[in-house]
């Protein structure tokens, strides 16, 4: 990106070959990073469309939290606690949920309509820099409908913790 600019709209960020590949299918744009926003070394703050029955797999970030705020549908977020337990809790529009710095998450939507959301990371200016760890091969995940919360039989191996 070749401008730095203080305000953005998310139609004007297109999607990089990296965030392609960990989330094909998703329209996803890192709106406000170290590559579009001037003296920014902290932040990071997107939008993005999970397309129905899509998910983005387990994954954490060792420099940065994040937090996810849903607009419009629904989707499942589902993070490892530190006793390696599994939890998945269904959000709807109007739901924000947190997490903690290098804690192992995951997002999915195993609904039939799309589900578009914002999200902020804290303390890295771009996912390149968030310190990004896929744990998709280590942690199964299926895409099953979830209401209200959901505890996962699986548990983690506490070594990825």
């Amino acid at each position: 990106m070749s401008e730095t600019k203080q305000i953005w709209h998310f139609s004007e960020i297109g999607t990089d070959e990296e965030t392609k590949r960990l989330m094909p299918g998703f329209e996803i744009q890192y709106v406000i990073t170290d590559e579009t926003t001037q003296d920014n070394d902290q932040s990071v703050f997107g939008h993005c469309v999970f397309p129905p029955r899509s998910q983005h797999f387990p994954h954490k970030h060792t420099v940065a939290a994040e937090v996810v705020y849903v607009i419009k549908g629904r989707v499942v977020n589902g993070s490892v606690g530190e006793n390696g337990e599994m939890v998945e809790q269904e959000c709807g529009s109007g739901t924000a949920c947190f997490v903690k710095q290098g804690q192992i998450h995951w997002t999915r939507n195993p609904y039939d309509e799309p589900c578009e959301f914002v999200f902020a990371y804290y303390g890295t200016p771009s996912l390149h820099k968030s310190g990004y760890v896929d744990h998709k091969d280590d942690i199964p995940v299926e895409n099953l409908m979830v209401s209200g919360t959901a505890k996962l039989d699986h548990v983690v191996d506490k070594s990825l913790l």
